[in-house]
């Protein structure tokens, strides 16, 4: 199945510039000789700034992709059939990801979020390496931890439960039968369209009477007078029962 993440590039792009902003504000609190430092470290709006924050963002996206391919689903017939594409829809950046069935549909948001997050904190590495190694170093170790919640995301669910196409009605033909000592007759039963037979029987009382499978259904045969109940019933569904009762007479 394919699941989309979406990933909104303006917010990406306000978080990263807040994020410099405040490790500047923080620098001239604690020194105020280095207001000019922390001015030239916060991401602006400059032109020049905006472009090394895009080409931060799109790089970061695609080291993203090749992360995320680890964890798809993909027949690999061919070289163009892809487990993992992104496209952009105006301010959003759509991830396009083929996942196993078993993939947990409840973490398709959370996938996006830390998507996003593993892109703002990428971002930042390579912002402060020029300036700053203790502050990249920093955000590195964030991407570790990113790339770990990533990995959760991916924890599958439980095998579904096979459907196998066992008989949902049983008809018999009949409800009594009579039949005298050593005489045998056949018990034969309906199942659901292309269903499979897991029909079995069983007898109330064996002295009377003995069952045993046939190509038609079940042989039964007379062993004394008297009368007793077998039993149909379907082994994966203990609500499909019948019951004939058996005369064994010398009606003869």
């Amino acid at each position: 199945m394919t699941i989309t993440l979406t990933l909104i590039k303006p917010l990406i792009i306000e978080s990263v510039k807040n994020e410099t902003f405040l490790s500047g504000q923080v620098q001239k609190a604690a020194d105020g000789k280095l207001i000019v430092a922390a001015y030239h470290e916060q991401a602006g709006d400059d032109t020049y700034q905006e472009r090394l924050l895009m080409r931060g963002l799109y790089t970061a996206l695609e080291e993203l992709k090749t992360y995320l391919s680890d964890y798809l689903s993909t027949s690999g017939f061919s070289s163009a059939d892809n487990s993992i594409d992104s496209s952009q829809d105006g301010d959003n950046i759509l991830i396009h990801l083929s996942v196993s069935e078993r993939f947990n549909k409840g973490y398709t948001q959370s996938l996006a979020r830390l998507s996003s997050k593993y892109i703002e904190d990428s971002m930042l590495v390579d912002w402060w390496k020029p300036v700053n190694e203790k502050q990249s170093a920093l955000y590195a170790q964030f991407l570790e931890r990113d790339l770990a919640a990533i990995r959760r995301c991916f924890n599958k669910t439980a095998p579904a439960v096979p459907t196998v196409p066992y008989t949902t009605s049983l008809q018999v033909t009949g409800t009594a039968i009579e039949l005298a000592p050593s005489e045998e007759a056949t018990v034969t039963y309906i199942l659901s369209d292309g269903a499979i037979d897991d029909i079995e029987a069983t007898v109330e009382n064996k002295s009377i009477v003995t069952i045993g499978r046939s190509e038609q259904g079940f042989t039964v045969t007379g062993q004394r007078r008297g009368h007793t109940y077998i039993q149909l019933y379907s082994r994966h569904n203990e609500e499909l029962t019948r019951t004939i009762h058996i005369f064994v007479t010398d009606h003869s």
